[in-house]
């Protein structure tokens, strides 16, 4: 890596949410807000006040929760934009993907809309059909967490690992008898956390599979440009060069593992320096610096306080968080 470093836009999935996330959207300003009020047209949901009264409860439902973690990234994306911000390559964390692909180019807002209100739907309704869970396991290495997933299935019961989130995080999922499983073996080897994640299906696992068939349907009519700014996939890790490839396993990517740990390497590897997370929280940021601690992590709101191109050296005006558990879908 040579020469200034580059700067990435990190978009991040469902587990982000929050109740009152609203509020921050608000502060936001126009034209922010107007990508909240699109979101009403498209998606007939009433996106403003759920995202200032809604309940974590009501937060937990895939199709809600989506369309709020996309909306919210989407705004922040257009207010780092207006105030000077222009990224060298975006990403996103599985729902977070096509956030990216409208920060990239590729969709306009009403079909990204569409899209991951589908997407969202879809998965809800897979979760009813094939009920199932996640757990983070916090101090394992994958290999380990891999084994035990191959262990705890019996019969119809199975367990995956769903995000490669860092190297010392790994979330599974599937049948909520097999990932009880993996958290009892877990915690008997010593891992540093390994608990049930409070998420409504068993997301990137094949229980998802009922989910397909209607996003492939909905991904059909979609058109996808060929990316203006370059995007690295969170299902491979690589920098995205055949749109069309791409567009075909953009369904897929609920039922595969999400590999963030891959992503970030890749961007650091093509010199990203400065990783802006515009989306509600900062899980990603916190991921950020398990894996490229020599890097910059910011949220919008830090962004939006740093001069574009200027940022703050790690560890001086940007607060170093601690990464929380990453259950997005």
């Amino acid at each position: 890596m040579s020469g200034a470093a580059s700067t990435a836009f990190l978009f991040p999935g469902q587990g982000s949410q929050f109740p009152g996330m609203g509020r921050e959207v608000e502060r936001l300003g126009s034209p922010a807000l107007g990508v909240v009020a699109r979101a009403e047209e498209v998606t007939g949901l009433p996106v403003s006040h759920l995202m200032s009264t809604a309940d974590a409860r009501s937060l937990a439902d895939p199709e809600i929760a989506q369309v709020l973690v996309f909306v919210w990234s989407a705004a922040a994306l257009t207010r780092l934009r207006a105030d000077g911000w222009r990224p060298d390559y975006v990403a996103g964390h599985s729902l977070g993907e096509f956030t990216a692909l409208y920060a990239a180019g590729c969709l306009d807002l009403d079909t990204a809309l569409r899209l991951v209100s589908c997407r969202g739907r879809a998965m809800r309704v897979a979760a009813r059909v094939s009920p199932g869970s996640m757990a983070a396991i916090v101090g394992l290495p994958l290999d380990l967490v891999r084994r035990l997933c191959r262990e705890a299935g019996e019969g119809t019961a199975l367990a995956t690992v769903a995000n490669i989130n860092s190297r010392r995080q790994t979330v599974i999922s599937g049948s909520t008898p097999a990932v009880g499983r993996v958290i009892e073996q877990a915690q008997a080897l010593g891992a540093l956390r390994a608990r049930q994640l409070p998420v409504g299906g068993a997301y990137h696992s094949p229980l998802m599979a009922s989910a397909l068939a209607p996003l492939a349907a909905e991904l059909s009519g979609a058109r996808l440009t060929p990316p203006r700014t370059p995007l690295v996939s969170s299902t491979t890790g690589r920098v995205v060069e055949d749109i069309e490839e791409y567009h075909d396993e953009l369904a897929w990517q609920m039922l595969r593992p999400v590999q963030w740990r891959r992503t970030v390497t890749t961007l650091r590897h093509r010199g990203v320096g400065v990783f802006v997370e515009s989306g509600p929280g900062r899980v990603l940021a916190g991921l950020g610096r398990e894996i490229a601690r020599e890097a910059v992590h910011l949220s919008v709101q830090e962004a939006l306080r740093t001069t574009p191109g200027a940022p703050a050296r790690p560890g001086a005006d940007t607060p170093m968080t601690t990464a929380t558990t990453k259950d997005s879908s």
